[in-house]
């Protein structure tokens, strides 16, 4: 790993961010951002999540084999690992703002996250719709919600409750943009969200004890290829994956909130052995997790 967190060619972490003032978040201008990160325009990904508002001017944004131009009023919406590039945005003022995903799943559903970034994935081959173009009222909505998040950012040393401030201002901005694709993507279809729901609440409360997809299709009476279909068709994954991201966001909040050792850690959360937990940690982060503690410990600012 290099002096900005790149753990595979392009690949960043959010450790690569040196003038970050909440653990979790960033927020910034985006021509400061791009002059302090000038290789980000460059084709990479990384493993949080990001929201692009576009104020002024003109360019274009690859996500994936997409590309997207942008305008003022332009908001981009980007998830973890989804390879993206920048084009003419020199003449182009606007907000980045960062998240990760621990940060938001301290307060709120893991899978309303997922449903929320659904509409970055291609489900049977349709066109994302992660780049959308607001009114003007839509966007008074969420540049003023945007224009809060900043401020508090800002001053959050001077706040103790800054981080749960943002997070309750992030989840009202994602839920209104959530709203505003919907209303702009006449072909999406919402269903099964009373299911979905039931999924969510039956996950935090079973996740820890209960690692098996089996467990979960039997206390909805469906099979297994059933629920894993519900979930791709949502999320573009697989039930296996939704719970394993959920233990790791729970073992990464022990090994950064709790003095607790590895193999506690490990035994806490139902693994095996101490081995095979580390091996997973490692595999999902790329970082054993004492190196995680150890490297996340001297991100808090």
């Amino acid at each position: 790993m290099n002096q900005f967190g790149l753990r595979e060619k392009n690949f960043y972490h959010f450790s690569f961010l040196r003038d970050i003032k909440v653990n979790g978040i960033y927020h910034n201008n985006l021509n400061r951002y791009l002059s302090i990160y000038p290789f980000i325009k460059e084709e990479h990904n990384h493993d949080f999540y990001t929201v692009l508002f576009f104020l002024s001017g003109k360019g274009e944004i690859r996500i994936d084999n997409d590309i997207h131009n942008v305008q003022p009023r332009t908001i981009c919406l980007i998830a973890p690992r989804q390879k993206h590039s920048f084009e003419g945005l020199d003449k182009t003022d606007g907000i980045v703002f960062f998240f990760c995903q621990d940060f938001y799943v301290e307060e709120f559903s893991f899978i309303r996250l997922l449903d929320i970034f659904s509409c970055t994935s291609r489900i049977a081959g349709n066109k994302t719709n992660q780049c959308i173009t607001l009114s003007e009222n839509e966007f008074k909505t969420v540049f003023e919600l945007m224009t809060f998040i900043g401020n508090e950012y800002e001053n959050a040393l001077s706040s103790t409750n800054s981080a749960v401030i943002i997070r309750s201002l992030l989840n009202i901005m994602l839920l209104r943009l959530s709203e505003f694709i919907e209303s702009k993507s006449p072909g999406l279809v919402k269903t099964d969200s009373v299911f979905i729901h039931e999924l969510s609440r039956l996950i935090d409360s079973y996740f820890v004890k209960e690692h098996h997809v089996a467990f979960y299709a039997s206390a909805f009476y469906v099979t297994e290829k059933h629920l894993n279909d519900i979930c791709h068709r949502h999320f573009t994954c697989s039930l296996k994956k939704i719970l394993k991201d959920r233990l790791m966001q729970e073992a990464r909040k022990l090994i950064l909130s709790t003095q607790l050792s590895v193999s506690e850690i490990s035994y806490k959360l139902n693994f095996d052995d101490n081995s095979y937990f580390t091996k997973v940690f490692k595999k999902e982060t790329g970082l054993t997790p004492k190196r995680f503690r150890d490297l996340h410990k001297r991100l808090v600012p």
